[in-house]
């Protein structure tokens, strides 16, 4: 009798090499019936190699023509994907043993998103604790609303698009939900809001498994200016692709507005360092509300 495959464990990986064993290790020590799909995001390191001296046959390496970035590849594995569940680990990052069977256990059989928090590691995996409080990320129901707020404020708070969830494919499949491969920074918050949009049933259950390894070039370290422009774009096309509801457009507006206030800022602060002082004048007239996002660096340094 064949036993059903609950989950495919997606790794989108770009010159990995030196890190991508820990994350398939951690994959493969999970106690339930899995595959780990490993989608080589056209690497010039050895990278390839690496996954390839797996003799598990549950390890598959699909190498991608050309460098599509990590939304393109997981498409790739999702599509390539056998399980009942598909969870996306990054390729510097790793699973805490057990994580995927407390996720699916937790469950009802009623959800199409299972949610839970994780730990940031920055450097010793020794001293690890919760990135969220639980008021940060409230166990039970995720609606598309509470999640658009959670993802509002790009100064003060964390916020939930990090968060790494698993997803029932059939419901992926149903809804045709993909990554959109021309994004690169914030994919996920727009996968998991997409996902949403389409009426997932998405579930945070009290479960902390996965661990966030952060690294100096992490891209999602620092906000830029053409971060925000890339975030800008990418809420007018879900916008253009979603209707909303009240609750759901309150909140959208609410982070159309901080994105501009955290906009500003940026180009306040760097008016500021660069001493142009008409042009830093012109910003606080245009924006006042950018000034007061001056604070939060000097309170940050006060409180540490």
């Amino acid at each position: 009798m064949k036993v059903e495959l609950e989950v495919s464990v997606i790794i989108a990986a770009w010159n990995s090499e030196k890190f991508i064993s820990k994350a398939i290790d951690s994959a493969l020590q999970q106690d339930i019936n899995l595959e780990v799909i490993v989608v080589d995001d056209f690497s010039n390191d050895n990278t390839c190699s690496v996954v390839e001296n797996y003799k598990d046959e549950r390890v598959r390496l699909i190498r991608s023509s050309k460098n599509g970035g990590p939304g393109a590849a997981r498409n790739i594995g999702f599509s390539a994907a056998k399980g009942k569940w598909i969870a996306v680990l990054d390729s510097d990052d790793y699973f805490l043993p057990n994580r995927l069977n407390t996720m699916i256990n937790s469950d009802d059989g009623t959800a199409d998103i299972l949610i839970d928090d994780f730990y940031m590691c920055l450097g010793d995996p020794n001293e690890l604790k919760p990135f969220y409080t639980n008021n940060e990320l409230k166990k039970g129901n995720l609606s598309l609303a509470e999640f658009i707020a959670g993802n509002s404020d790009f100064m003060g708070k964390k916020t939930t698009g990090y968060v790494k969830p698993i997803f029932l494919k059939s419901f992926l499949i149903t809804n045709k939900v993909r990554y959109w491969p021309e994004v690169r920074i914030g994919e996920d918050y727009y996968f998991l809001a997409s996902c949403l949009a389409a009426k997932a049933k998405a579930k945070v259950v009290e479960v902390c498994g996965y661990v966030y390894n952060i690294r100096g070039d992490s891209i999602s370290g620092k906000l830029n200016q053409e971060h925000i422009d890339k975030f800008q774009w990418g809420d007018k096309k879900f916008a253009d692709m979603y209707p909303f509801q009240p609750l759901e457009y309150k909140a959208f507006k609410l982070r159309s507005r901080n994105l501009s206030k955290t906009k500003s800022y940026i180009s306040l602060v760097e008016s500021i360092k660069n001493k142009k002082v008409l042009k830093s004048l012109c910003i606080v007239i245009a924006n006042p509300r950018a000034c007061s996002l001056l604070w939060l660096p000097i309170r940050k340094r006060l409180l540490n």
